[in-house]
């Protein structure tokens, strides 16, 4: 496979276009992946939206290596990425939310039953 950055078959100008809008969605991954990092939080993020992402990217990914495209194989490669980096980080906060449930509810069933035992001591 040869892969070029430009592509013969468009003009100059069409391909300065391509690799300005290839930086553009290389860069704005960036202060979302930083203010997951920062916050350690996705809560607003849906889970859907994210497996979609990858899965749509990821065939684009084939579609670029079919076509011998550089900049549409690094572009989709890095949203695969940083979708996977966003979706880790949704897993660990839907996670902790469930165990967070889990502990009240706990902690509640821990308190009835200490009521119920001062009760049946009256």
């Amino acid at each position: 496979m040869d892969f070029t950055i430009l592509d013969p078959n468009v003009s100059l100008t069409t391909n300065i276009f391509v690799i300005i809008a290839n930086v553009i969605n290389l860069l704005y991954n960036i202060p979302q992946m930083y203010k997951t990092w920062q916050t350690r939080s996705t809560k607003d993020f849906s889970t859907t939206f994210l497996v979609m992402r990858i899965l749509g990217n990821a065939i684009w990914i084939v579609y670029a290596i079919e076509i011998s495209s550089f900049l549409m194989l690094l572009n989709n490669c890095v949203t695969v990425m940083a979708s996977i980096f966003l979706f880790y980080f949704t897993a660990l906060n839907i996670y902790a939310e469930r165990m967070k449930l889990k502990n009240e509810f706990t902690q509640y069933d821990f308190e009835k039953n200490e009521l119920e035992k001062l009760d049946d001591n009256i």
